[in-house]
């Protein structure tokens, strides 16, 4: 292991952090902070420790030149998601919103990975909608950040450094792939982060003009719907009672949970490109289940009572929100009849696409796996038969399937252990903790647990929060994290990183191998 490479490029890191600051840093210096609150004093500091850190760490491997090999991109892109969550803490903790660091930390890492959990509005902790405005855009940012992934920021700082970027832009994404396009790596990053930029600006366009959201709401919407984060200003996405924002966001959010990759790949064959797109199996997939997920929880609405049209607006935009793992809610879902919540608990495992900001296991590795159960049936029917599987006319290697299979597996492995670790909070039910390591593991936010059910009915048909079991916390759409034990936190905290680095990478930190020369 090259540590003098590591801490260089870690330097570059923490620089970009630190100067991702100064926006909320402006809006800090412009507002009213309700006392005892002060951004100022939060972001000055944390500039000053991020621009601290950033020099030591240059300092440390200022002297090395070489290239990036697979051992140090592993460790730069697991080490980097949890130094960010430190370092992207002090504003909330030093502005004195956030008094536990633990808080914090499980702020920070929940938007650098997309997850969109939060503790703000539940235990101590402050209400969303009276947090100021400059610690509200930090945490916008902190998705829109996480939602490119932090390694393609690395993209600015690579050709300065003198260093090739193709290992480190790999490292990020395990399962699924192509080697050919490596060599054009930087290129092809360059291009989703301007296709990610260029949806970013037109979500808020639309927002401004159809949704009636102003500059700053509809700011940070964007930067959460295009990270499928699913961080909003207001405790809820229902507060603006937008059916315009909400239909814009739906677009977006499905948008983000496509694949970008696909996109920049087939960039130079014009307006083929969406038809590339359109025909490739996993998008086709993404769609399918998409409908059928709206479609369920349409129905299942309209048989508790309500029209039509509500039922509609609904499901279309949390079925959509889940699936994707982004995370914003209109309506308290986990209140809703038992085939709804079921149905959004698995979308939480599926995810978006890959080469998406979406979480979850991902579409093509649900796609394969269906198929490989297929020839499974058939060749148990006709065991002489010879077949190989294909994915858009592509015959898939055996050590692709193989691959996919490992990081499926793991996938569910991981959540049922970390459910188990999660229901050793004396508070938490096997509902609750099975959902709520679904949710970090799939970069979902809003969990599932039981709720009284003499209220259930109440709020699917007339809104409102639905009261939880007796002791339970709500960490449902309309609740929160806040109250849970702070070792609790720290474990949904290490789940949220290896759900958004896809298990390996961060797994394979605790190898020692990875650490010898």
């Amino acid at each position: 292991m090259n540590f003098a490479q590591v801490a260089r490029l870690m330097a570059g890191f923490a620089g970009l952090l630190t100067l991702a600051q100064v926006p909320p840093l402006v809006f800090a210096l412009q507002e009213t902070a309700p006392a005892p609150l002060s951004p100022v004093a939060g972001f000055t500091a944390s500039m000053l420790i991020g621009a601290t850190v950033a020099t030591l760490l240059w300092l440390a491997g200022r002297t090395d030149r070489g290239e990036i090999y697979r051992k140090e991109a592993i460790a730069v892109a697991g080490l980097s998601w949890f130094l960010a969550s430190l370092l992207g803490a002090i504003p909330f903790q030093w502005s004195g919103l956030l008094h536990s660091p633990i808080d914090a930390v499980f702020e920070t890492a929940s938007g650098l990975t997309t997850c969109g959990a939060t503790v703000l509005g539940s235990g101590d902790n402050m209400a969303i909608g009276d947090v100021p405005r400059s610690l509200l855009l930090w945490r916008a940012l902190t998705q829109w950040i996480g939602g490119i992934g932090i390694v393609l920021v690395f993209v600015a700082l690579l050709p300065a450094m003198g260093v090739t970027g193709k290992n480190l832009l790999s490292s990020e994404s395990v399962g699924v792939g192509t080697d050919k396009f490596q060599p054009r790596a930087i290129e092809k990053a360059r291009l989703i982060a301007t296709i990610y930029l260029g949806l970013t600006a037109a979500c808020i366009v639309l927002l401004v003009t159809l949704g009636g959201f102003d500059w700053f709401d509809a700011t940070c919407h964007a930067f959460t719907a295009l990270a499928t984060g699913g961080y909003s200003t207001r405790a809820s996405v229902a507060e603006f009672d937008s059916l315009g924002g909400e239909l814009v966001l739906v677009l977006f959010m499905f948008l983000a949970g496509a694949s970008f990759a696909v996109v920049a790949t087939n960039w130079r064959t014009g307006w083929r490109c969406p038809l590339i797109l359109v025909r490739s199996g996993e998008f086709r997939m993404y769609c399918l289940v998409s409908l059928l997920v709206v479609t369920a929880l349409t129905f299942t609405l309209l048989r508790s009572g309500l029209p039509i049209g509500t039922a509609l607006r609904q499901a279309l935009f949390n079925g959509i929100s889940v699936l994707t793992s982004t995370g914003y809610a209109t309506a308290d879902f986990h209140a809703w009849p038992a085939l709804a919540t079921l149905i959004l608990f698995c979308s939480m495992f599926v995810g978006g696409c890959t080469g998406s900001t979406a979480g979850g296991i991902k579409q093509v590795r649900l796609l394969v796996t269906l198929k490989l159960i297929a020839y499974s049936i058939r060749h148990f029917v006709r065991p002489k038969s010879v077949e190989r599987l294909k994915l858009d006319d592509e015959v898939l290697p055996a050590a692709v399937i193989s691959s996919i299979l490992t990081i499926v597996l793991l996938w569910l492995v991981c959540v049922v252990l970390g459910a188990l670790v999660i229901a050793l909070d004396d508070r938490m039910n096997f509902v609750s903790a099975l959902a709520t390591s679904a949710s970090m593991q799939g970069s979902c936010g809003p969990a599932l647990t039981l709720v009284e059910p003499s209220t259930a009915i109440d709020v699917v048909q007339n809104g409102g929060t639905a009261a939880t079991l007796a002791a339970t916390p709500n960490i449902g759409p309309f609740g929160g994290y806040g109250e849970l034990r702070p070792w609790t936190k720290l474990v949904l905290v290490l789940q949220m990183v290896l759900g958004r680095l896809e298990l390996f990478t961060v797994l394979a930190l605790f190898a020692p191998s990875l650490w010898r020369r």
